[in-house]
């Protein structure tokens, strides 16, 4: 049971649960495995071109804004215009150079996000991605500019507006009690938390491997002299099962349903 668990290339950090503890989860045919994981194979060109397959990657590996964020702060910045936030100034000063920008009925209290670059460019992300992922979240509630890809540092500034659609007369009674600065605290966490921007839920973390070495992994093709070969492929390995498929995964709950 443990003859390969170590000899995965670029994935020594992945989680398995081996000997006794996995013979328990098997037997008992456990709905909950402490390392649930999927074996996803690829077709097309993503199975032997490396960009192609990093961009499946992204699109399985579960990623939250939180994991792509650097710092957040909260400001009391009456004027959208003339930012309290020098560092942030230039750039405000061409985004409100276009006409359409509205900025009647917004909050005097700003949250500020600074997003992590690397992360960013690990996941092809774009803050303006980002955005729309907050408006599709969280509605016209929201006020949300962000400056160019290319900028030293990339920065979301979020205000609330007064376009709150409230579905009970509770949560008004709520929100009518709540200051601006308070209310953004609120959205901060909840944000930071439950926005996904890609992925799938249940996958925490995606590995790429060459199944150079491992003949189990390979593809298996038959060549135009019609004898059998073993072709080495991209394939993806992950931290988190979600089933749908063709995947080959080890919990046994999630293969029998």
């Amino acid at each position: 049971m443990t003859l390969n668990t170590f000899h995965y290339a670029g994935v020594s950090a992945k989680n398995v649960t081996l000997g006794i503890p996995r013979l328990k989860e098997i037997i008992n045919l456990s709905k909950k495995p402490k390392t649930p994981s999927l074996t996803v194979y690829l077709t097309g060109q993503a199975r032997n071109d490396a960009e192609q397959c990093k961009q499946v990657l992204c699109r399985l590996e579960h990623c939250t804004l939180r994991k792509v964020t650097t710092n957040t702060a909260i400001y009391y910045d009456p004027d959208p215009q003339e930012t309290v936030i020098n560092e942030d100034q230039e750039w405000i000063n061409t985004y409100y150079e276009m006409p359409d920008q509205d900025i009647k009925n917004i909050s005097q209290w700003l949250l500020r996000i600074e997003l992590d670059r690397k992360c960013m460019t690990d996941r092809e992300l774009t803050t303006e991605q980002i955005s729309e992922k907050i408006y599709q979240g969280f509605g016209d509630c929201l006020n949300v500019i962000f400056n160019d890809d290319n900028a030293e540092k990339l920065v979301l500034r979020i205000r609330t507006t007064d376009q709150i659609n409230l579905s009970t007369e509770e949560e008004q009674n709520d929100i009518t009690h709540m200051d601006d600065n308070t209310f953004l605290q609120c959205l901060q966490s909840v944000m930071l938390s439950d926005l996904t921007l890609q992925g799938i839920e249940g996958i925490s973390k995606v590995y790429m491997i060459r199944s150079i070495f491992d003949d189990t992994q390979k593809r298996i093709q038959i060549n135009h002299n019609g004898e059998i070969e073993k072709i080495a492929e991209w394939i993806l390995k992950t931290d988190g099962a979600a089933l749908k498929r063709r995947p080959k995964g080890n919990s046994h709950a999630d293969v029998q349903n």
